[in-house]
């Protein structure tokens, strides 16, 4: 009887060779399919997309466009951040900050220029190729956007708005 039936003479996980079953056994076990439970809360509603950027003035405090001028013989270093509201900040390297406001024909005048150049379709970067030595680049943000230029290819849409920026020339 021994060896002939489950669980007679040999040990039970055993195999009549002495192995041990117990391991291809568990294998062959079909497992249960995980269960699947709901999230107990809701998943989030995705925010909704952004509107895309408008000329209308940013609030008080909000920055409208900002410039960076550097280079030069004069080693400039020289910004304008200007507020919707036509406050603006100018910073050099050489002076101390100074604050001001723009008036309402100036305010009008950047804002216009700033609508009418394209600038999300303005060239990122136009530069001279080789660089002019001692030249001036000048960097302006808009809307997110960057644009540099030494002002060597003329780009009188970016000229434009750079004439109005106030305290940057």
């Amino acid at each position: 009887m021994a060896g002939c039936g489950q669980g007679g003479g040999a040990e039970a996980g055993k195999s009549p060779g002495g192995g041990d079953t117990s391991s291809r056994e568990e294998s062959r076990t079909p497992s249960a399919p995980p269960t699947s439970q709901p999230p107990s809360t809701p998943p989030a509603t995705p925010p909704a997309p952004s509107s895309p950027p408008t000329n209308s003035l940013p609030p008080q405090g909000e920055r409208l466009v900002s410039a960076t001028a550097t280079g030069g013989i004069d080693g400039r270093f020289r910004s304008v951040l200007v507020n919707g509201d036509g406050t603006y900040t100018t910073l050099d390297r050489k002076k101390a900050p100074k604050k001001g406001r723009m008036g309402k024909a100036e305010l009008a005048e950047l804002r216009d220029a700033l609508a009418d150049s394209g600038f999300a379709r303005l060239p990122r970067v136009s530069m001279a190729d080789p660089p002019v030595r001692d030249g001036i680049t000048t960097a302006v943000i808009y809307q997110g956007r960057e644009v540099a230029t030494d002002g060597m290819k003329k780009i009188p849409e970016l000229d434009r708005v750079i004439a109005a920026l106030p305290g940057l020339n």
